[in-house]
């Protein structure tokens, strides 16, 4: 008689055990080692890398159609894509408005903020705003604590008003880091440190806004957990860091804690994997999306973990609608 001998921390799809009893139990046995997959994957952190006018519209719409067309295989459903650009807005609405998949925050440099433009970008269906230290990192001129000034409160009341949240790039990774391709920064003008310090303080002065540090704010897992501690409205995406190349696999020790962590703040984890459109869909911008899910998939998350990263956690935060998945064929990549 051939018997499953469980090795180790597997965890099943939960249609495995409804295959035991269903029907008396007749096809029980029939795909055992199928893993908990994702329903769909909602990458919380993309970018539109052109510069955009409103006639810009068919083609922003035609490259959003054919990224989807091609990552479906990869159950990619729903993206939050980036803008800066206020001519931007009426585009972005109207993508929106006829593409479940596409949705949009905006981003707002450290140095000009608008309130009106805030209100704006939400009214017209923003999901939220996107901010980013590195031009304070690096500006011996900037104050970290510029966040704390009245015209940002005025816009942090506006996102505060809708309920949406922030999705901020904090610190900077002080590293080389090939296996990314990323430059190195040896010295910043403002401290990871500074920087950080005064971020948090915008996180603790409004505890009913959802900040999401990007890039897992380029801290360690016993570091983050002490913020998590600290903060309950502190989030992170998975972009970057949580990551694994194509040939790549995790270590079996590896996995093990950071499975530990995934479980553990399940509800504070985020998928999103910062790609840059450009106006062409070529394999490194599909690769630079898969790396980021197939190093969740390597951890066997159990189901509910699963699909809280990978797209209930997002669409909860940015106020999003569930997504219905569509049968296609007999098997589903």
């Amino acid at each position: 008689m051939v018997k499953n001998k469980k090795v180790g921390k597997y965890n099943y799809s939960p249609d495995v055990k409804t295959r035991d009893k269903i029907d008396k139990g007749f096809s029980k046995g029939w795909g055992f080692h199928f893993p908990s997959n994702e329903d769909y994957w909602l990458d919380c952190h993309t970018h539109y890398g052109r510069q955009f006018t409103p006639k810009a519209y068919y083609e922003t719409y035609e490259t959003f159609e054919k990224f989807f067309a091609n990552l479906d295989a990869f159950r990619l459903d729903s993206i939050i894509t980036i803008i800066n650009n206020p001519e931007m807005i009426p585009v972005c609405k109207a993508i929106a408005s006829h593409s479940p998949n596409f949705n949009w925050l905006y981003w707002m440099h450290y140095e000009k903020p608008d309130h009106k433009i805030m209100e704006e970008a939400i009214k017209q269906g923003a999901k939220g705003l996107k901010l980013h230290n590195n031009a304070i990192l690096v500006n011996k001129d900037a104050k970290p604590d510029v966040w704390l000034s009245k015209k940002w409160d005025k816009v942090f009341k506006v996102v505060e008003k809708a309920k949406l949240p922030v999705l901020w790039h904090i610190t900077q990774r002080m590293s080389v880091s090939p296996y990314h391709g990323g430059n190195e920064f040896k010295t910043l003008a403002n401290s990871n440190q500074s920087v950080l310090a005064a971020t948090l303080e915008v996180v603790k002065k409004y505890p009913k806004i959802p900040f999401i540090g990007a890039h897992q704010i380029y801290l360690g897992l016993e570091q983050l957990e002490k913020l998590f501690k600290k903060y309950k409205n502190l989030y992170i995406d998975t972009s970057v860091g949580f990551f694994l190349r194509w040939a790549d696999t995790l270590n079996e020790p590896d996995k093990e804690v950071y499975r530990d962590f995934f479980t553990k703040y399940s509800d504070r984890i985020l998928f999103g994997s910062d790609c840059t459109f450009v106006g062409k869909i070529d394999e490194y911008l599909t690769q630079s999306f898969l790396a980021h899910a197939r190093f969740i998939l390597n951890l066997n998350l159990t189901d509910d973990v699963l699909q809280k990263v990978a797209h209930k956690n997002a669409e909860k935060l940015f106020k999003i609608e569930p997504l219905t998945w569509k049968r296609r064929g007999n098997t589903r990549p």
